[in-house]
């Protein structure tokens, strides 16, 4: 067991990277259809292309849904609401108004009134009205006509069926009393009806769990079929057009085949076989993640987004094939499939953004009826979408993408339509109103890339385009503290670009990187060389141990500095990486003229790294260099450019500083002519540094 517990402690990474996977196979599995996969594919109004098609089981003509609702209106309407009567609101209002009779008698003192008489005759009148009922109606029964007529429940629960105009409204039952006392004396009249009117209250109402369960037992006898076709009859022949009645015999074929001969008792074989599809292809995907993207394999968080997005997308589809019958075709065109390949590209870059649409397009194949169709449009339309969106963190190159995604759409369309139908006349244009809906969709591509940042952590195009901004808070410190670090962040910023883009590396991220690598200078900006007066060195005042420290302190003060304004990790990164374990190398060579004895102490006068850990770190670090070196040569010519590069990244390489990178010695090459070029024009006076 301890063993066990210490294998889950050890690989809980790999663990729970291969929990994602499962996950994502279980999760896409169960979106799958439940009853299998019906093979033919038909519209009403397009010709049948498949062979002639032969029942092979009695087949019962399903009504259309509007049928059943018409039927189940009809029946609604004469069904005849249930109400109750309760007996205990009449005796105790009989003995409410008799309380009431004595105690207005004797307050009042009448010797005009016959007391047993008169009680006796409020009595009959109250048992008159409620003998007949006084009905408390729901919202919905009051516009019921007169002779609408309702089930009255006793308290035996018999049921009789009374017309609506044998009952008293309140109003009508006071109606009644004032009448029946009228053939009285005005005194009676006078004294009784206000007693009467206080006993006056509903004793009919509405019972709803008996009126919706015999409702319910009604219109389950409602026929959901009408006709029938036998077994061996032909439902229809090869090139016949799939006119209305047609299609309706054609969807009684498929549920029929769905829930019986694919149905309930192949529901568990059937998800067996769709988890097998889905784990054939999100395995394959897999197995290109880890030889080929090696980056979000060894990163549960990119691995979460990326396979999050593609069962997200799946279960947006699969919802949308569930809803109506009627209408899912129409509504699948809206879909906005591009924007799981757009965020994607955004993120991880063209190759993985393509295989995991490719993975998408092959699952929705047995998601979406008319699957070929459905995956060819997607994947053009995709494929245009990562193409096209080579710079999608600006609006117009964003927009310029959506209308190739719009007429690479419409023109799929237009072709499948063509190729179907054989005409132009029969094509379905409301189509292209979905299609354009689509497009407009795919724009919440761009909102989500921040979304996203925000939740997983990672750093976009779009934000570090937004980072470059020389008028950013940071920067503009820098430039007015540190005027002479920012002019040397701008050139190996340049630097950095052109040589990142001659070897493939992420350009963009260097070049942001790199305008940002020395702000830990601001802290004691004139401690170093390119913001020093000529005629002032405040090193003079220091020893060797303690200029070092200070040089050296500037990549922990650019951290702590670059984590105060949020700065993303990945820039934050190249802040540490970008001296390695290098030596200050000035200092260290003047303490050794002084004190050849102590050359042990060089830790003293080393940075603490760490290595640059990839080609874009690598690509900082050398660019940082030779820009450095450069600006001490003196009137240097190409041949002393040239030599200056050489001797700088060999001393790199010497130093083990590029053995964590996966930078080349043939990438490192194109580096050093790239560096070579751009540097021909780029060098300032500069205190020159030893030759060794």
């Amino acid at each position: 067991m301890n063993k066990f517990f210490l294998l889950v402690i050890n690989r809980h990474q790999d663990i729970l990277r291969y929990i994602i996977i499962l996950s994502a196979i279980i999760i896409i599995s169960a979106f799958f259809p439940k009853t299998g996969i019906f093979k033919y594919e038909f519209e009403i109004g397009k010709p049948w292309k498949y062979d002639n098609l032969i029942a092979p089981f009695d087949i019962g003509i399903r009504k259309s849904t509007q049928q059943i609702d018409e039927e189940k209106e009809y029946l609604l309407e004469g069904f005849s609401p249930y109400y109750r009567l309760n007996a205990e609101v009449v005796k105790s209002e009989q003995k409410k108004f008799i309380d009431s009779f004595n105690t207005k008698l004797k307050e009042s003192g009448s010797a005009k009134i016959d007391s047993q008489k008169c009680v006796e005759l409020g009595l009959q009148v109250l048992d008159t009205i409620y003998s007949n009922g006084i009905i408390s109606l729901i919202d919905e029964h009051k516009s019921f006509p007169p002779g609408k007529d309702i089930t009255l429940l006793t308290e035996d629960n018999l049921a009789d069926k009374r017309l609506l105009s044998d009952f008293f409204s309140m109003k009508e039952a006071f109606d009644f009393a004032r009448d029946s006392l009228k053939a009285g004396n005005r005194e009676q009249l006078g004294f009784l009806l206000p007693l009467i009117e206080q006993s006056l209250d509903y004793n009919v109402f509405y019972d709803e769990s008996t009126t919706l369960r015999f409702q319910d037992q009604l219109l389950e006898n409602i026929s959901i079929t009408q006709g029938k076709v036998q077994k061996d009859e032909q439902i229809i022949s090869k090139g016949g057009i799939v006119t209305p009645e047609k299609h309706r015999v054609l969807m009684s074929f498929r549920e029929e085949f769905e829930s019986n001969v694919l149905g309930i008792k192949k529901a568990q074989v059937i998800f067996f076989g769709n988890f097998l599809l889905t784990l054939i292809i999100i395995t394959i995907f897999s197995i290109f993640i880890r030889l080929f993207s090696s980056e979000v394999w060894e990163s549960n968080r990119k691995q979460l987004l990326v396979f999050m997005l593609i069962t997200l997308m799946i279960i947006v589809v699969s919802t949308v094939v569930k809803s109506d019958e009627q209408t899912n075709r129409a509504i699948l065109y809206a879909v906005p499939v591009c924007i799981l390949p757009m965020v994607l590209r955004t993120f991880f870059g063209t190759t993985l953004a393509l295989h995991a649409h490719i993975a998408f397009v092959l699952l929705s194949i047995f998601i979406v009826p008319d699957g070929i169709r459905f995956a060819f449009l997607q994947f053009i339309a995709g494929m245009v979408a990562i193409l096209s969106n080579t710079r999608g963190y600006y609006w117009s190159q964003v927009i310029i993408s959506n209308v190739f995604i719009l007429i690479v759409y419409l023109l799929g369309y237009f072709a499948l339509s063509i190729v179907e139908e054989g005409s132009f006349r029969n094509i379905n244009f409301i189509n292209f109103g979905w299609l354009s809906l689509n497009v407009l969709l795919t724009l919440l591509a761009y909102p989500l890339v921040p979304l996203f940042e925000k939740t997983f952590g990672f750093v976009s195009d779009i934000t570090l385009i937004e980072l470059s901004d020389i008028n950013k808070p940071l920067l503009k410190d820098l430039s007015i503290k540190a005027p002479g670090t920012f002019q040397h962040s701008l050139q190996v910023s340049n630097l950095a670009e052109a040589a990142a883009s001659e070897i493939g590396a992420n350009a963009l991220l260097v070049k942001v990187s790199a305008l940002y690598h020395d702000i830990g200078k601001m802290e004691n900006a004139v401690y170093f060389i390119e913001n020093q007066n000529p005629d002032i060195n405040p090193h003079d005042d220091l020893t060797f141990e303690e200029s070092a420290k200070i040089i050296v302190g500037h990549v922990k003060e650019g951290i702590q500095l670059a984590k105060k304004h949020k700065l993303p990790d990945i820039v934050i990164d190249f802040i540490r990486t970008h001296h390695g374990t290098t030596i200050v190398q000035y200092f260290y060579h003047s303490y050794l003229k002084n004190f050849p004895e102590k050359a042990d102490d060089i830790e003293k006068f080393r940075y603490p790294g760490p290595l640059p850990y990839s080609k874009e770190t690598a690509i900082l670090m050398l660019a940082d260099s030779v820009e450095a070196s450069a600006r001490s040569l003196r009137s240097p010519s190409s041949a002393d450019i040239d030599n200056l590069v050489e001797k700088i990244i060999e001393y790199k390489i010497k130093e083990n500083q590029l053995v964590n990178s996966d930078i080349t010695f043939k990438e490192i090459t194109v580096l050093k002519k790239v560096f070579k070029k751009m540097l021909n024009s780029i060098y300032h006076v500069r205190i020159a540094y030893p030759a060794n």
